[in-house]
């Protein structure tokens, strides 16, 4: 059983922290680190409209819910919906163990009155909830039996019961002004760690070709005394070489060299005459891309957007990339007939459907099947590749943009 400390935005022990405003791969890598003791942890997701509902990992053995905006991924709630399956402390002192039963009282004694000393009534789900900065405790309307309290001031009661003992069914940590409205805060700090994250990503063009990736990014300097968030924006583009890339962005994650590339065939240039030089590819996790060099030259020529939708075979390996593409379309006039309200204009985010760009197909995709070497089960199945101008769009089954490759045209 779990023995966690509850605290504003957080609960922790002496072995690890899950904060509000946390990455969902940072909650991932946390929780791998304690396999033997997390056994059973559950994605849940819309796999159709997967920005519709909430990212959810559901410690099901733990009664632990980490609940995720769907559009940036990062935390915002924690959710105990099994008080029997956890301890919880405040302060040092438990409100909630095995030998500790959370009443009301207990909540009381733990954490002091709420300004009213009274409990919010929830007429639709019949259910208590006393609420203090950040925390909220839910209580069954079956245990307790209600008693108008402040006059016109409908939705407070005050709790009693027949037995005296009223408990806590479920706790929620939150951000924002109630638990109803809930909101990812920001990342926190302990986060960091000297990693740079992503907040936007703005692609520039001119003549419908790219021209520039202009990175918008957040650090913290290890070790600083101050809680300052430091800001910075930097650029690049094709033809930059890899040291130059290092200077401008920091060291990647992880350096891939690719063995083969099947796509070379295609190539006008003949690269047996290069020798055996592989291309070699730059990955940057928390930011979300790929860069990828020339094995001869090392110089940038493709840039990889990845959007981290679940469903697809890399989730959680990049965090979701912020980017903003503009496009300009070139209708025909078939087409102007067949939608006139599509835009030639167009602003690309990683939140766009495919359908939205391109609403009639005019060539079939690329189908793209993904398999490990160990193992050929891709259990989410394929994806379809399409080309436009100077990218490649990746887009799965349900119409969502998996990523975006733009590379330089020969």
């Amino acid at each position: 059983m779990l023995d966690l400390e509850v605290a504003l935005s957080s609960v922790f022990d002496n072995r690890f922290e899950l904060s509000l405003g946390s990455p969902f791969c940072h909650c991932v890598t946390v929780l791998k680190q304690f396999d033997k003791e997390i056994q059973e942890i559950q994605v849940w997701y819309s796999d159709q409209n997967p920005l519709m509902n909430d990212l959810v990992l559901n410690l099901s053995r733990d009664g632990i819910k980490l609940i995720f905006d769907p559009y940036n991924q990062r935390l915002k709630m924690i959710e105990i919906n099994d008080m029997d399956k956890v301890s919880l402390k405040y302060h040092g002192k438990h409100f909630n163990s095995p030998t500790v039963s959370p009443t009301i009282e207990q909540i009381n004694q733990s954490f002091g009155s709420t300004t009213p000393c009274t409990e919010i009534f929830d007429e639709n789900k019949q259910r208590f909830v006393m609420n203090f900065r950040g925390l909220a405790f839910f209580f069954s309307a079956d245990d307790a039996q209600t008693h108008p309290e402040g006059g016109a001031r409908s939705g407070y009661r005050r709790l009693s019961s027949p037995s005296g003992i009223i408990k806590v069914t479920k706790l929620q940590i939150y951000h924002g002004a109630s638990f109803t409205e809930s909101q990812a805060p920001e990342i926190p700090l302990s986060v960091y760690n000297g990693i740079c994250f992503l907040v936007k990503a703005d692609v520039e063009r001119a003549n419908n070709v790219f021209s520039s990736l202009k990175l918008t990014l957040n650090t913290h300097k290890l070790g600083a005394d101050n809680e300052e968030i430091r800001q910075f924006q930097t650029s690049i583009t094709f033809g930059l070489p890899a040291q130059e890339v290092d200077s401008r962005l920091g060291a990647p994650t992880k350096i891939y060299y690719k063995s083969h590339d099947k796509m070379k065939i295609h190539s006008p240039v003949d690269r047996q005459r290069e020798g055996l030089k592989s291309d070699y590819i730059y990955n940057y996790f928390s930011l979300g891309l790929d860069l990828i060099f020339d094995g001869a030259s090392h110089k940038l020529k493709k840039i990889l957007l990845h959007t981290n939708y679940p469903g697809h075979y890399n989730f959680n390996i990049y965090m979701r990339c912020n980017f903003t593409i503009p496009l300009t379309l070139e209708l025909s006039a078939e087409q102007r007939m067949s939608n006139p309200y599509q835009s030639e204009q167009l602003s690309i985010t990683p939140y766009t459907k495919w359908n939205d760009i391109v609403p009639s197909n005019r060539q079939a995709p690329v189908v793209l099947r993904r398999k490990e070497s160990l193992n050929s089960i891709n259990p989410f199945g394929c994806t379809f590749c399409h080309g436009l101008q100077d990218m490649i769009f990746e887009v799965m089954k349900n119409g969502h943009i998996a990523a975006v490759t733009i590379y330089q045209p020969f």
